[in-house]
């Protein structure tokens, strides 16, 4: 008895800390921290010698830019990029944004109302890219590329800002301190807005703190499958190469899966036998809607942690956000 009660305190933190995960792309990645300073947003001045950053082109490598002034017409297409401008009280300079991937996060209901939404559910064609003017755009790394938008690039080459927010770079093991705390960091220094940046990660990393102190205090940690299924007998599961990798693990769950496994047959998913499954719920389903989906799935239902209802959600909110996790964006 007192196992099972354990079991479930540890699957609690697990759930509170994979409740993060909103706050980042992926994802990944949205951000739930919110700053208490109002949402008024204040003229910026602008170095005499520009603002300078480094972000990536869509393989991950280096690219380097210096803005001429601090951007006014921000163009997004990554809603959590939205988000954390909300958040920094930057609303104010978007011009266009993505839409939400299905019903946004409450606390930003108000802020998406005044918001322009592009026409594109996912990627802005290069045409409303071009009328709307930005002096910035941000997005996802494979919105950057010849098929899509272009390279980030044949911005620079226009003097018109590019930034792809490091979460959704595919490239090693991703961590919390390595894409999302950079990605606050650069967005404070290029709008200027770096004190409200850092008391927004200091937020955060309190909160990672905490919950890792206490995983650290009770001694136990379960194995954990990212599992998405995607209907017709097809899964996907998520390996190192995502944020909620990290996530997991801070929160006391190892991910058994080492790598990256698309739309494979449910013989692969029953060759593993996790302890507990973060379920990657695509659909707005309620959270118990989208664990009963899992639990009747006659595929999976021998699984263990299936039988014993192990199982944690994620919603990352209908097929837009299953298809930005799917193409690996």
């Amino acid at each position: 008895m007192r196992l099972a009660q354990a079991s479930g305190r540890m699957l609690r933190r697990i759930t509170n800390m994979l409740g993060l995960l909103p706050l980042l792309v992926v994802a990944a990645l949205v951000l739930w921290l919110s700053l208490t300073d109002g949402r008024g947003t204040q003229a910026m001045a602008t170095p005499a010698d520009g603002i300078s950053y480094t972000t990536a082109d869509s393989e991950g490598r280096p690219a380097a830019f210096t803005l001429s002034h601090t951007p006014a017409r921000v163009l997004i297409s990554y809603p959590g990029a939205t988000e954390l401008l909300i958040d920094l009280s930057l609303e104010s300079r978007i011009i266009g944004t993505i839409a939400p991937y299905g019903a946004e996060p409450p606390s930003y209901a108000d802020a998406y109302t005044a918001l322009p939404i592009l026409a594109a559910p996912y990627v802005p064609s290069r045409e409303e890219v071009v009328a709307l003017r930005p002096d910035l755009i941000i997005g996802w790394s494979h919105h950057f590329t010849p098929e899509a938008l272009g390279d980030v690039y044949s911005y620079f080459d226009r003097s018109v800002g590019a930034y792809i927010v490091p979460a959704t770079v595919r490239k090693g093991h991703p961590t919390l301190e390595e894409t999302i705390y950079p990605f606050i960091r650069d967005m404070g220094h290029i709008f200027g807005a770096e004190e409200r940046a850092a008391e927004y990660t200091r937020g955060l990393q309190e909160r990672v703190a905490a919950v890792e102190e206490r995983t650290a205090a009770r001694g136990q940690r379960y194995t954990a499958m990212i599992l998405q299924a995607h209907g017709n007998s097809l899964y996907s599961m998520y390996g190192p190469a995502y944020i909620i990798d990290d996530i997991a693990r801070k929160a006391g769950a190892d991910n058994i899966i080492d790598r990256q496994m698309r739309s494979v047959g449910p013989e692969r998913v029953l060759g593993f036998a996790p302890e507990v499954i973060i379920y990657v719920n695509a659909k707005d389903r309620t959270e118990e809607e989208a664990r009963a989906e899992l639990r009747g799935d006659p595929n999976l239902q021998n699984m263990k942690a299936v039988r014993e209802n192990r199982i944690i959600i994620v919603n990352f909110r209908r097929q837009q956000r299953e298809r930005a996790l799917y193409h690996g964006a």
